[in-house]
């Protein structure tokens, strides 16, 4: 998989989230995590709920999936509360 991010879009979500997109495969490529459809945008849009053991945190990565092999990140950020016990949830369930 090729991931791509906007520039403009990663420098916002550093200042928003300090996150930078370009760190987007440690949540995309983790063992343990959770893909939900998130239901912005006029793409469908993928979002992956994941603990990512280099950060210590669970995060959340939203993105599109693009022809062929392309991942095109759009935000990652830390998981919600809500979030976290969600993935918490399907974590022992799964």
């Amino acid at each position: 998989m090729r991931f791509t991010f906007d520039p403009d879009k990663d420098a916002a979500n550093i200042v928003k989230h300090g996150l930078t997109l370009a760190d987007a495969p440690m949540v995309f490529d983790a063992p343990d995590k959770l893909t939900l459809i998130s239901p912005q945008g006029n793409e469908p849009r993928l979002m992956d709920v994941a603990m990512v053991e280099l950060a210590g945190v669970v995060l959340v990565l939203v993105y599109v999936l693009r022809e062929p092999d392309e991942v095109r990140a759009i935000s990652l950020r830390r998981a919600s509360k809500t979030e976290r016990n969600l993935y918490a949830s399907w974590q022992e369930t799964h």
